[in-house]
């Protein structure tokens, strides 16, 4: 689960992110832009994980 600005990717997108996949579920306060902010289970996780910045696609569904 990810946190992003929804005018840029609404909910429900699944991105991929160094072959892991995501899907946008929360906003935050300080996501602006091209932020994104990743749910980890404990702070010190995410603390651990820390700011990282990477290539992030977007996966589109194929019509049929």
């Amino acid at each position: 689960t990810v946190a992003a600005n929804t005018n840029k990717l609404p909910f429900g997108t699944k991105i991929y992110i160094e072959n892991h996949e995501y899907e946008v579920q929360d906003v935050g306060g300080s996501i602006k832009g091209n932020r994104i902010d990743v749910y980890f289970d404990s702070h010190q996780d995410a603390l651990d994980f820390g700011v990282q910045y990477a290539e992030v696609f977007v996966f589109e569904e194929m019509e049929e």
